[in-house]
């Protein structure tokens, strides 16, 4: 299993709230949380960007808002307990570019990640 994915900010949002809805151990009742940290992986990506032309492409194809930008989203592992008991298998995962930031989705929003990106994006580094 490929363990990174450009997902939409706006689809990381959805499946991290679907995460704290099943009370899985990395989420929070706060959505605003997540919105802010997308928020900021969504800034730091775009301070990565030197060349303005490329920022200014990325800043009016997103409308300058996080929710329309795909932003590189980790997979940790697949874990299994929730509040110290069995549950169904989800995917703990994280924002690439803030490692700090982690949180359970259910497995198949991180399934259907990968299945909608076909890693193209990942030839440059990979060979």
């Amino acid at each position: 299993m490929r363990n990174i994915a450009m997902v939409l900010g706006s689809d990381i949002y959805r499946a991290a709230i679907a995460g704290a809805r099943e009370g899985y151990n990395r989420s929070t009742d706060d959505f605003s949380v997540y919105s802010r940290k997308i928020r900021a992986s969504y800034d730091k990506c775009l301070t990565a960007v030197e060349d303005g032309r490329v920022k200014k492409g990325i800043l009016e194809n997103t409308c300058g808002d996080w929710r329309g930008a795909y932003l590189p989203l980790s997979i940790a592992l697949v874990h299994s307990h929730k509040a110290g008991k069995q549950c169904e298998p989800h995917a703990r995962v994280y924002l690439t570019n803030d490692p700090s930031t982690v949180f359970d989705i259910p497995m198949d929003y991180w399934n259907r990640f990968l299945a909608e990106d076909d890693g193209e994006w990942m030839k440059g580094f990979t060979q």
